[in-house]
This record gives C-alpha cells, sequence and structure tokens, in this order.
C-alpha cells in the first residue's frame, strides 16, 4: 500500500529531519507520520514543499482561505493518482485534497472542525461536502464526535478516534534535581487562558516562594517580572529544559470541545512531571488522578490551591510523574499514533477497492 501524506506547503520532510538529528525538535518527520511504514506493506510519499513563484501564490491565497491550501493539490494531483491513499494531519489539507476530483480516497486528521452553527450559512454546504467525501476521519480527542456525527450527519462508521503520540524517547524523563519551585505552561491557541494561569500563580506567590514560566507567541501574555518570565517563541526542543525547571506543568484552557492541551499533557507527563489542567473533555480523557489534577475553569484560586498542593509536596509530584512517564510510554508514542492511523486507511483504501 501507498500512501501519499499531504503535509502543509510549507513543510519540509527533509528539513525537519536535519533539525531532529540536532536535538531541535521531536521525531524524524512532523507528527511521527514515518511509523506508518513499520508494517512492511506499507510504502511512503511525502508531498515536497512548494518554492519560488508556486510558493509565493501558495502562501496569497492561503491567507486569503484562512490558511486552507488548495494550491498544492492542484500541482499535485498528477503525482496523488500513484498512490492508493492520501492522508492529511488536518483539514488545512484535507479539505483541499478530498473536494478535488478523481484520485485515491483520502483519509484526514481533523483539529478545527466545529458544530455547523459555528460557521457562515455560505461555507456550511462547502464544510459539508468535503467531510462527507473524506474515506476516512480521524479524531485525536474526544470532543469532536459529536459535531461530526450528530451535527453534521457523517457515518459514525468513517469517523475514527485515534490515541494522540508524541516521542517519547525526545521527551525522556527530566531528573528531579533539576527541578524547582517553577510552574511550567506552554501553548499559542485560542484555548489557552495564559491570564487565568498567570492569576492563579499570583495569588500563590503571596503564600509560598514560585515561580511562573510560560511560552507562547500569543499576545497579551504578560507576567510580573518578580513572578516569572514569558519566552515568547515557540519553544520546539527547548521545551524540555522547562520541563525539567518545572515542579509541575499547568494547562489554563477556556472552555473547549477541541484537544487544545493534549500534547502538553504527553510532553509533560513524559518529561516525569504531573499536570494540573482546567476541565475540558480532552483534558478529562488524558489526566488521571494518579498523574495530575484537574479544576474548574475560570476559578484562579482552584487553580492555585492545586498547583500549591504539588509545590508543597515534591514527593507527590514526583510518584505523579513517574506514573505519568509509565502510562504515556505504553499508549501514546508516535509509533502508536500511527499504527492507529495506518488501521484508518487500510480500511479506506480496502473500502474503495
Amino acid at each position: 500500500m501507498r500512501i501519499r501524506i499531504e503535509l502543509p506547503e510549507q513543510s519540509d520532510v527533509e528539513a525537519h529531519a536535519a533539525a531532529h538529528a540536532r536535538g531541535e525538535i521531536p521525531d524524524r518527520t512532523p507528527y511521527g507520520l514515518h511509523h506508518l511504514a513499520d508494517e512492511p506493506d506499507v510504502e511512503l510519499e511525502f508531498r515536497p514543499p512548494l518554492t519560488g513563484r508556486a510558493a509565493w501564490v501558495a502562501r496569497k491565497v492561503r491567507n486569503r482561505l484562512d490558511g486552507y491550501e488548495p494550491v498544492a493539490e492542484l500541482l499535485g494531483a498528477r503525482a496523488r493518482r500513484r498512490a492508493d491513499a492520501v492522508y492529511c494531519m488536518d483539514e488545512r489539507t484535507g479539505f483541499p485534497a478530498a473536494l478535488l476530483p478523481g484520485g485515491p480516497p483520502v483519509v484526514s486528521g481533523l483539529v478545527w472542525v466545529e458544530g455547523p452553527e459555528r460557521y457562515p450559512r455560505a461555507a456550511r454546504p462547502v464544510v459539508g461536502t468535503a467531510l462527507r467525501r473524506f474515506a476516512g476521519i480521524v479524531t485525536l480527542g474526544p470532543g469532536m464526535y459529536t459535531d461530526l456525527v450528530e451535527g453534521w450527519g457523517i457515518d459514525p462508521a468513517r469517523v475514527h478516534p485515534c490515541r494522540l503520540g508524541i516521542d517519547t524517547e525526545f521527551f525522556a524523563p527530566r531528573p528531579w534535581s533539576e527541578a524547582t519551585p517553577l510552574v511550567a505552561g506552554v501553548g499559542d491557541d485560542a484555548a489557552r487562558d495564559h491570564p487565568l494561569l498567570v492569576e492563579a500563580v499570583s495569588r500563590l506567590a503571596t503564600r509560598r516562594p514560585v515561580r511562573l514560566e510560560i511560552g507562547t507567541t500569543m499576545d497579551g501574555v504578560e507576567i510580573p517580572e518578580e513572578l516569572g518570565v514569558v519566552h515568547r517563541r515557540r519553544m520546539e526542543g527547548a521545551v524540555r529544559a522547562m520541563y525539567g525547571r518545572s515542579t509541575v506543568v499547568a494547562l489554563a484552557l477556556h472552555p473547549t470541545t477541541r484537544g487544545s492541551g493534549s500534547t502538553v499533557v504527553l510532553e509533560a507527563a513524559a518529561s516525569g512531571r504531573p499536570v494540573v489542567a482546567t476541565r475540558t473533555a480532552a483534558m478529562e480523557a488524558l489526566v488521571d488522578p494518579s498523574r495530575g489534577v484537574l479544576v474548574d475553569p475560570d476559578d484562579p484560586d482552584a487553580l492555585a490551591d492545586a498547583l500549591g498542593a504539588l509545590l508543597d509536596d515534591p514527593e507527590r509530584a514526583r510518584a505523579m510523574g513517574e506514573a505519568g512517564r509509565a502510562w504515556v510510554r505504553e499508549h501514546h508514542s508516535s509509533a502508536q499514533m500511527a499504527s492507529d492511523i495506518r488501521a484508518v486507511v487500510h480500511q479506506a483504501v480496502a473500502d474503495h477497492r
């Protein structure tokens, strides 16, 4: 089975592999998708990045279409016919691939899709058509199934919840000798509520010594100098050291049905650090009491109390971190995620034939 993987137009698999070899980023390929070929009957073809004028045109079109990427799909239409299936990691490439006529079956992950009521009336037919054309849909969080099946009327047999996975070797256990009274936070999506985390740690700082570090490119996130620091960039591999300096990793989230924060939970667990998070469907699925603590959203006192309890009891924090490390290695590696996705693609190809 030959699978063509449609990554974002600017993604360069060779550059990614080189950065991974230098220890800068996890996984040899984006999302660890090279593990799809862990079975001998699977051959992979990664779509090459666009360059030159094609890349310039694609960027202009992408910016006008809220990030969706039809140009690379049109340019690669002939090449994709050599494949038995096309796999897209998210809908920015998945929707254009599904809407392009002809070619092999398309399987796509979904990240941002919501119920039809959240879209302008004129956009709903386009979104609905793209969703119905997928041969298989991969969801990596528990909140999207209802929107797809009940909201959009998608056949439940084509919606496949799969495990999210990370590079558990890249995110290796950090020694507890590195840990300090630090709370670490990271993330850039709109569901992050970093101001809530800052407020909670500010309240905690009136009762005990504590520091806060947040890695984010989001605007408007400020930490008083005496409390901590904001790393205003994508942390990439540098986040490992921040996890190591921390005693607890915190996720303050606005209410959402998406999987916001899920990757950070897995990275923290792989690094041997417990998590304190505000309650969402994704967090309830991932944060077990043996590995972390959930609190209600929009409650800085509850968040401060949960953080303080772990900072005041480092042995409990350490035990949670060790439990998290064992759990993520057993259930949430990149290879395990790829295994789940590969099964969906196999089924799509069999149904197509």
